[in-house]
């Protein structure tokens, strides 16, 4: 493995290095080099390093060959797979999102109908593929055996394990500027860093616009905020919406290394997440143990679940 093969640019902003990548995503790319002092790294770096690359594919390869070289990421793997695949966050938020089971693939129907009725969600474990409607609300079993042909032919997402949720139905914004795709939802996309909110912002950057009405903004960042202490994750991104009874609830959490910044505004919200980086308070847990170590505890805690141990 090459640093070039999956970066363009390598740099530190005080005490923090960034691996970067340019994707042609708008919504995802960001030029630090124009907005902070930016100092190229030749080689390596004492810093811990924030990957800014777009999807990340292998991310043990990356750790792996970082360490190799003498540095260390800011994301271990083990946060990035708590914050980036569904089987990995729901059991830590499971009482302010929808109910999800993962299978390793796409369950018979007379599987699935022990724990769902129609309408459900389904997703990747990972992602969908661009919130194609027919691929995520599945209306009846005509629907689901479509589906079932689809996902192994899809570039998306026949690779990924299963998520299936109970369909919630959420506040609407637009339900017809894009009639194939998944309704646009009162929904937000909120980015923190070691447990403190940097920016929030519409998660739907196309059709209608709209923001956060300010009677709003108390409960959805009380969510946000019970989420990202839950998580314990340095850097997640959270994604919540409104249903259409009017509850917060969770839709998705991502590694915010990974993730667009749709409708924020990106020159706050990256000067807040820098400025932040700069005083870390956090230690992962990989700092402190050496891999395989086993914590064992006298008796077991009344009261305390297994998710509040961790």
């Amino acid at each position: 493995m090459d640093i070039r093969e999956f970066s363009d640019d390598f740099f530190s902003i005080g005490k923090i290095s960034i691996l970067n990548r340019t994707t042609n995503n708008d919504r995802y790319d960001y030029n630090f080099r124009n907005n902070f002092d930016c100092r190229s790294i030749v080689s390596e770096t004492e810093n811990p390093v924030l990957l800014h690359i777009g999807a990340i594919e292998d991310y043990a390869g990356i750790e792996t060959y970082l360490e190799e070289n003498g540095m260390k990421l800011l994301i271990h793997e083990a946060e990035h797979l708590r914050c980036s695949t569904i089987e990995k966050w729901y059991p830590y938020l499971k009482e302010k999102t929808p109910f999800t089971i993962v299978y390793d693939e796409l369950p018979p129907i007379d599987e699935l109908l022990k724990d769902f009725s129609f309408p459900v969600f389904i997703k990747g474990n990972r992602q969908t593929n661009r919130h194609k409607k027919s691929q995520c609300i599945i209306e009846d079993a005509e629907a689901y055996e479509r589906l079932c042909l689809e996902w192994k032919k899809d570039p998306v997402l026949h690779w990924q394990k299963v998520a299936v949720r109970e369909y919630v139905p959420l506040l609407t914004v637009d339900d017809v500027s894009f009639p194939d795709q998944v309704p646009i939802s009162y929904e937000f996309r909120f980015f923190y860093f070691e447990g403190k909110c940097m920016g929030y912002g519409p998660y739907w950057y196309m059709g209608h616009t709209y923001t956060m009405l300010p009677e709003d903004i108390a409960p959805a960042l009380e969510l946000a905020d019970w989420a990202a202490e839950r998580l314990r994750v340095s850097f997640p991104a959270i994604d919540l919406a409104k249903t259409a009874s009017g509850e917060w609830i969770i839709i998705e959490v991502n590694d915010a290394q990974e993730s667009g910044f749709v409708g924020l505004n990106l020159i706050p919200l990256w000067k807040n997440t820098i400025d932040a980086m700069q005083e870390r308070n956090w230690i992962p847990a990989e700092e402190l143990f050496p891999e395989g170590t086993v914590i064992m505890g006298r008796e077991p805690l009344a009261g305390v679940e297994l998710q509040d141990m961790e």
